[in-house]
């Protein structure tokens, strides 16, 4: 704002955005003017009736003609007037510029003439670089007839009390938004428990106007239960004007439903009085976690319903093995003694039948000779049997004594080949491949193995026709092991077959040609079990009509290198 005129006529300057270099014509805002150029443009009257106006002589005051000439201000005014500078308290734009006029004041002075009362408008505006709210009152000044002939005005600074509200606006909206994030609906309780007030959200999960509600008791439209934690204090905590949390609360909706809900209260007390005026609080869903739970809950106790059963099955079985242990148990120690009882009086037999055989004890006839052979025959194949049902029962009774040493590979071999050889010969099949050498040594039990290679070639004799051919390879595993494989160009195993051949009592009679062989089917089963109990393994590989190869794995001894070549 610029200086004031300094001769003596007075002269309010009420400019709008004016500059340093303009002059009082063209200034924006009007001059009052008491000389003798310019008479006063408001008349007397108007000035006679600014005194029947009631207002607050400590705001900043104005009045004006109804053209927009300012008529009178008082020094509040001056001062406000003097610390806005190049503004104005004035709304409106101050585009044609008069002398004794303030065109910013033509729009409140038009307000005034169409609504016929007060006007009231808020005005910002910067005072020492911060913004500033002012409340204008803009009044219609009457003569006699109440005709408008001015109009007067006082602005008040509300600064404060707007940026209050501001505050607290703020204030309420971050509590609203901290509100919604934390929970679901709101309610107010008078100093009876009966709801005062309850918030949109509820209303709008239960699918009910609030109008039901509001006077009730929780108990009239719900009903308090135990939470998830076992808690069950709600009520009390309530009649006890108590804080409380979580407390769990079910709400039927119309389709017959049940809500569910956590409440959150704080009691509330007169400040001053220190009465009890009733609770606030907060309600959360907690359907979905309810059911969930519900869900887990029935869950578990089908898993403890199971694991129950799986127990009770377990003892059973339990039982039930320890019966069946007991049962083998008894089966092998029959079965080892009776073995014992018969190889006795067998051997015997054996013994006799071959003296007659020889004729050791004089001359007897070709028919008896023949008799005495027949005998010894059958007496070794029992003998046979017997043993194999003993070795069985001493595997399966965990009685089986093994002699680890380290044993010459050759040996076992020339030991296997001897036992089996003239049987081979007999049957007219080719066995130069029999003639294998090595000078490896393997760790194991020698009259067990040497047991495993005599089943393996007596079988292979068993099952190859007249004509065929057996033989033994040896190798060299790189994992420290030994490989064995007997293998003949018999009959073959079916593949459906070659998954059973280890198992007690297991024969190969889908052949004619087997059918004509002798034996228990206990053979192979031992021979496995014996080289799984010196850390080996037996496998087998057939194919029908061309032959089998069994090899017996068995772990290395530490000595001389295998040759490079193996006749």
């Amino acid at each position: 704002m610029g200086k004031r005129p300094s001769h003596d006529r007075k002269v309010v300057d009420l400019s709008v955005r004016r500059g340093k270099s303009a002059s009082v014509t063209d200034a924006f805002g009007a001059t009052i003017d008491r000389d003798d150029q310019h008479a006063l443009p408001a008349n007397e009257q108007i000035l006679g009736l600014l005194s029947n106006i009631l207002f607050d002589e400590s705001l900043p005051f104005y009045a004006a003609a109804l053209d927009g000439t300012v008529i009178h201000i008082n020094h509040h005014y001056e001062k406000i007037d003097r610390s806005l500078g190049d503004t104005t308290l004035a709304p409106g734009a101050a585009d044609c510029v008069g002398k004794f006029r303030v065109p910013s004041l033509k729009p409140v002075i038009d307000d005034v003439l169409a609504s016929d009362t007060t006007v009231r408008a808020e005005e910002i505006v910067t005072i020492n670089n911060r913004d500033r709210v002012f409340l204008g009152r803009h009044i219609p000044v009457r003569n006699e007839r109440r005709e408008i002939i001015a109009v007067a005005g006082t602005y008040e600074d509300v600064t404060m009390q707007i940026r209050g509200i501001e505050e607290a606006n703020k204030t309420q909206a971050q509590f609203q938004d901290f509100a919604r994030a934390s929970s679901d609906w709101f309610f107010e309780c008078d100093s009876d428990l009966r709801i005062s007030s309850l918030s949109e959200r509820f209303t709008a999960i239960v699918g009910q106007p609030a109008s039901l509600f509001i006077g009730s008791r929780f108990e009239q439209f719900g009903r308090f239960d135990t939470n998830m934690e076992g808690r069950y204090d709600g009520t009390r905590a309530m009649n006890s004007r108590k804080p409380f949390r979580e407390q769990l609360f079910v709400v039927s909706d119309p389709s017959g439903s049940e809500l569910k809900f956590h409440l959150s209260g704080v009691p509330v007390f007169d400040r001053k009085t220190g009465n009890f005026e009733g609770f606030r609080g907060v309600g959360m869903d907690v359907t979905s976690l309810y059911a969930q739970s519900d869900e887990r809950q029935a869950a578990k106790d089908n898993l403890e319903s199971l694991f129950a059963e799986l127990t009770r099955k377990n003892i059973a079985l339990d039982v039930a093995t320890e019966q069946a242990t007991s049962a083998l148990r008894a089966k092998n120690e029959f079965l080892a003694a009776m073995s014992h009882e018969l190889r006795t009086p067998l051997n015997a037999i054996i013994g006799f039948a071959e003296a007659f055989t020889q004729q050791t004890f004089g001359q007897l006839d070709d028919a008896y000779i023949d008799y005495s052979r027949d005998i010894r025959s059958s007496g070794q194949h029992l003998l046979g049997l017997i043993n194999d049902i003993l070795d069985v029962a001493v595997i399966e009774g965990g009685g089986l004594s093994l002699q680890l040493d380290q044993v010459d590979v050759q040996d076992l071999i020339n030991k296997a080949v001897h036992m089996n050889i003239e049987a081979a010969k007999a049957k007219g099949l080719k066995t130069s491949m029999l003639n294998v050498s090595s000078n490896l040594s393997v760790h194991v039990d020698e009259r067990r193995t040497t047991q495993i290679l005599v089943n393996l070639l007596s079988n292979a004799i068993k099952f190859t026709p007249e004509g065929g051919e057996i033989g033994i390879e040896v190798n060299k595993s790189t994992d420290d092991t030994l490989s064995l494989t007997v293998w003949d160009t018999g009959i073959g195993i079916s593949e459906d077959q070659q998954k059973h051949v280890f198992d007690k009592f297991h024969q190969v009679t889908e052949h004619i040609y087997s059918r004509r062989q002798e034996g228990t089917g206990l053979g192979l089963h031992i021979s496995c079990q014996l080289a799984r109990k010196m850390n080996g393994d037996l496998t087998v590989e057939s194919e029908e009509g061309k032959g089998s190869r069994f090899t017996v794995t068995l772990p290395l001894a530490k000595g001389p290198v295998l040759d490079s070549n193996f006749i």
